[in-house]
């Protein structure tokens, strides 16, 4: 019982990520590819690995009872909208942030940078 319970709240938590890429960062990146600023460096980041690390981390929180369901879609939430200011900071120093599967060549992996800069803004804000 416990375990449906836990399968129905990741079910519900991940629909809740998949929405938000949708609303929020797909609109962010052809928005970011629309403001043409000049020379700009193209870098790339893995959008689902980058998402796939914070649903991870909020479902392990849930499935050891730390996180309630509202809980969990409240941290999704604020990771967004952390997710979204670390991409806008990345375009204010004058970066063309796209999505790696987005990128046929060329560019820079930065989600390593991305992981560490949201971990530790999250860390903050806990």
């Amino acid at each position: 019982m416990r375990r449906d319970l836990a399968g129905e709240e990741m079910r519900k938590v991940r629909v809740s990520v998949l929405a938000m890429v949708l609303l929020f960062l797909l609109p962010l990146a052809v928005l970011s590819c629309a403001a043409d600023k000049g020379e700009r460096e193209v870098v790339f980041i893995d959008l689902e690995a980058v998402v796939s690390e914070e649903r991870k981390r909020i479902f392990s929180r849930v499935l050891r009872g730390e996180l309630s369901r509202e809980e969990a879609e409240e941290r999704v939430g604020r990771f967004f909208i952390r997710f979204g200011e670390v991409l806008h900071d990345y375009e204010e120093e004058g970066y063309l942030v796209l999505d790696a599967k987005s990128v046929l060549g060329g560019g820079r992996d930065i989600t390593g940078e991305i992981l560490e800069v949201l971990s530790a803004r999250g860390e903050e804000n806990e």
